[in-house]
């Protein structure tokens, strides 16, 4: 504002008298301000800009008090005083103060811009060094994360092959215990051709790793896929003194599977083999099927064992967890991911009286069958009381 009343086209005589003692009053106390409040700023320089404009200031407040003071016509010393005040030896003298702090500080200036692109220059190969370090732990860190994924692929393999060998095992120490008839006979040797031929499987989906996994989705019913599963376990289940119980709900129907029936069945067997290990002789272990709303089905495996610790009461099913002492972790895992192909879920409960209860909800029906794309309350989540 003070700038542009000094530069008002033709100004009443008082105008100028006031606004220049202002507007230098204003740029001194600025400096004198900046001065004190920073550091960085020289000292020498700032002091004289200072006083040049305490100099113009006291300068232009002394023309200032003659013109209103009307002291000029009295005597021709206070015309010549003004003069020298406004624009001669005082004005002179205040600028050249100012021009000399600012000419001392260009070189500082100067000094501080080469410093400074210095330093920029330095960070730039620093920078440069720390990108280069940075693209180097990268790499290092994608060659570890596939050397875990391929760690974790051949456990989960192994953990597939050594079920049906655990199998074959406990049918082969079975047969030599004692003598056979002939249908006996019969029995262990299908037990242990069908785990062959399940560890065949899972020894070619290694070899077709590079290729998608194919699947022949199909509706089965669930009583004649749990008795097919549970005709698998039946003589680990006699060497360890287990039964077994097969239990449908057929209220709403009788309960379906859509789903391929090797995959539905792999997962099943791990459960079942988890729910073995888990109880201890005498028990029973449960299977039971019920209808999940109009499109989905629960399959649920019960034992009576242990349980589940209060802290892992519902697992994340991350690979390589497990509570017991000679497990790979990869069981549950492992089911999980064949839900997920499925287009299920999969869940575990601890139940009130002992045990753990794994459920699996799974498709009922073809997806172009169901009326509707949204799941029902009953398809949201297995509740584990309906099946208690």
């Amino acid at each position: 504002m003070l700038t542009i009343l000094l530069a008002w086209p033709q100004p009443p005589e008082a105008l100028p008298a006031i606004v220049r003692p202002c507007y230098f009053a204003l740029l001194f106390w600025f400096f004198w301000v900046t001065k004190r409040g920073s550091d960085a700023v020289p000292g020498r320089v700032m002091d004289l800009v200072c006083f040049g404009f305490l100099v113009l200031w006291l300068g232009y407040t002394a023309g200032a008090v003659i013109h209103f003071a009307g002291l000029e016509p009295l005597h021709v010393a206070f015309v010549y005083l003004r003069a020298a005040c406004e624009h001669g030896a005082l004005f002179l003298l205040g600028t050249t103060l100012i021009s000399y702090g600012l000419m001392l500080w260009i070189p500082q200036v100067l000094q501080a811009q080469l410093l400074l692109s210095a330093h920029a220059h330095a960070q730039r190969g620093e920078l440069q060094i720390a990108e280069t370090t940075r693209s180097r732990l990268e790499q290092r860190l994608v060659e570890a994360d596939r050397r875990g994924i391929l760690g974790e692929l051949a456990a989960s393999i192994a953990h597939d092959l050594r079920n049906p060998l655990t199998i074959v095992k406990g049918t082969a120490e079975s047969l030599c215990r004692r003598a056979r008839s002939r249908e006996e006979i019969a029995e262990h040797t299908e037990v242990i051709r069908r785990n062959i031929d399940k560890a065949d499987r899972t020894i070619a989906s290694l070899i077709e790793l590079g290729k998608p996994r194919t699947k022949d989705p199909a509706t089965h019913p669930a009583r004649q896929l749990l008795h097919e599963v549970l005709d698998l376990v039946q003589v680990e289940g006699r060497r360890r003194n287990l039964t077994f119980a097969i239990h449908i709900d057929d209220t709403g129907g009788e309960p379906t599977v859509h789903a391929d029936a090797t995959l539905l069945a792999q997962a099943l067997l791990n459960l079942l083999l988890n729910a073995i290990q888990a109880s201890p002789a005498g028990r029973t272990v449960i299977l039971r099927a019920r209808r999940a709303g109009q499109s989905r089905t629960v399959v649920a495996v019960e034992d009576r064992g242990c349980g589940l610790p209060r802290p892992v009461r519902m697992p994340d099913f991350e690979p390589f967890f497990t509570t017991k002492p000679e497990g790979t972790g990869l069981g549950l895992s492992s089911c999980r991911r064949i839900a997920a192909e499925l287009g299920g879920r999969l869940a575990i409960y601890p139940r009130h009286r002992g045990g753990a209860r794994a459920m699996l909800l799974v498709p009922a029906r073809p997806p172009a069958d169901s009326p509707s794309t949204t799941p029902s309350a009953d398809e949201r989540e297995p509740c584990p009381a309906r099946t208690c």
